[in-house]
């Protein structure tokens, strides 16, 4: 498995004063599901894509795909993982950092989003994917609500699967979810 650059990249970016938000597979992690991940997933505003696109380069990484709401960067060498980010507006990322959790990865503290926003997120993700990763991301779903023991019923949890997935999504997530 590739080394998570994630030590070094928590502390410059703190000195740089960039805020520091994971989500993805780590984030899933913090979370309670343990499950390999293969690369370091952050989330940012769009006013700080330069400044995270500066440190990241500053690592060695360099640019794989540069899209309008991401940004992937390749690591210098196969013994470390790649980091992809994802932009959102300036309005969503202090919702999300007000509402994060912290957690210690590698002996530094991270901020993770919280567990619904999490679940936003990989209902997003699982709507709008065409691969295999759509496999990835219902799992994570699943037993990120077994593991929390989440209740599928509560009204808050299921206006955001449905706003963020689907009223069908939200019906696989219950059948899925029924325990004998």
């Amino acid at each position: 498995m590739a080394k998570c650059p994630i030590r070094e990249i928590a502390i410059k970016a703190s000195r740089d004063q960039i805020p520091l938000l994971l989500i993805g597979g780590y984030a899933v992690l913090a979370h309670g599901y343990v499950r390999a991940t293969d690369d370091l997933d952050l989330i940012a505003s769009h006013g700080q894509r330069e400044r995270w696109s500066k440190l990241l380069v500053g690592f060695g990484m360099t640019i794989k795909n540069d899209a309008a709401t991401f940004l992937q960067f390749d690591p210098p060498d196969k013994s470390s993982m790649a980091v992809d980010l994802m932009f959102v507006s300036e309005e969503v990322f202090v919702k999300l950092e007000q509402n994060a959790v912290e957690t210690e990865i590698e002996g530094v503290r991270v901020r993770v989003v919280a567990l619904l926003h999490l679940i936003a997120l990989k209902c997003h993700a699982f709507e709008h994917s065409k691969s295999i990763r759509r496999l990835k991301d219902i799992d994570d779903l699943i037993q990120l609500i077994l593991i929390n023991k989440l209740n599928l019923n509560d009204p808050e949890l299921r206006a955001t699967i449905v706003k963020h997935g689907s009223l069908e999504t939200y019906e696989k997530l219950r059948h899925a979810c029924v325990e004998d």
